[in-house]
């Protein structure tokens, strides 16, 4: 079974990500939507977005005339659906996708909608050989996999991190790196990379030892920012929010812990590469673009320092 910290986290952890909304709206891929990023007209990659109709998940949710507070009939669901379908709101502000709505779910709806998701996407993914040990993986590495899965599908294929993760024993750091999606014309997905590659990080450095799989220790009520400073894990030195904490607290302000290489990054690096007569990387644009002699200056420096880091 799922991690009990992970189904505890699985809403504070998503919500910031997703945000929560109680009308249908168009996603960025025009995709009918609700909640927390439950998708209502997309049920497998063959069919994505092509539905005449809404899934059955959109019946079970308890809609609302916004105004009347009167229970939406079948019909008036499926005309919210078909107006929300051709508003050509994709790309609109929320405000926006919200006016050409009339109908509300509550909170409770949204919260028995995700529970209900999640525990179907767990059934499917632990089905696949990739994942058939997921009940044994630290939480962090659970809750991983279940935000790749809530953004992309329980049939997702990535070939390098499904091989990674049924390696044996679990090869966490490649799951990091290769744990990646597509981010070209959805920048909302960047911070979902950066959580998720550092979840995968941290389910490794559990493993290497022996901690506690069943807790969190990172806290998803908190901000990342907070997280990379609460000295409850090691500086992740494979990820790009890593190197910022470590420059960080060495005395370099890199302007902010997000996992972005921006020029507050890339010009503390550059400061660290000076004042350790390294090769200096003024263009940096991420993880991959830092020299292993930096990282390695970086890991000395923090072991000087008796801050722990991983790997």
């Amino acid at each position: 079974m799922m991690q009990q910290s992970v189904q505890d986290a699985f809403i504070p952890f998503t919500e910031p990500l997703e945000g929560r909304v109680h009308f249908m709206y168009l996603d960025i891929k025009s995709l009918v939507s609700t909640g927390v990023g439950n998708l209502l007209d997309a049920d497998d990659p063959s069919n994505l977005g092509s539905n005449a109709h809404l899934l059955p998940d959109a019946f079970t949710l308890n809609w609302v005339d916004k105004n009347s507070g009167a229970s939406a009939a079948h019909a008036d669901i499926e005309q919210e659906y078909q107006t929300v379908k051709s508003s050509g709101t994709s790309h609109a502000l929320l405000p926006q996708k919200e006016a050409v709505t009339t109908l509300r779910i509550d909170d409770a709806a949204i919260d028995g909608l995700i529970t209900s998701k999640l525990a179907d996407f767990e059934s499917q993914v632990k089905g696949r050989a990739a994942f058939s040990d997921l009940d044994n993986w630290p939480a962090e590495g659970q809750l991983g996999l279940f935000s790749m899965v809530w953004a992309l599908g329980p049939l997702f294929h990535f070939p390098n991190f499904e091989a990674a993760a049924s390696a044996g024993p679990v090869d966490w750091l490649t799951m990091a790196r290769e744990s990646h999606m597509t981010d070209t014309d959805n920048p909302g997905v960047v911070p979902r990379n950066v959580l998720d590659g550092l979840l995968f990080t941290l389910a490794g450095w559990k493993a290497s030892t022996s901690g506690d799989f069943t807790q969190l220790a990172y806290d998803p009520a908190q901000k990342l920012d907070t997280n990379m400073r609460s000295g409850n894990f090691p500086v992740p030195l494979n990820l790009a929010v890593g190197v910022q904490t470590a420059l960080e607290k060495l005395g370099f302000d890199p302007n902010g812990l997000d996992g972005i290489f921006g020029p507050g990054t890339q010009a503390a690096l550059v400061k660290f590469q000076q004042s350790n007569q390294l090769s200096e990387t003024p263009g940096a644009g991420g993880i991959d673009d830092v020299p292993q002699e930096t990282v390695d200056a970086l890991g000395s420096q923090l072991d000087t320092a008796g801050v722990s880091h991983f790997p």
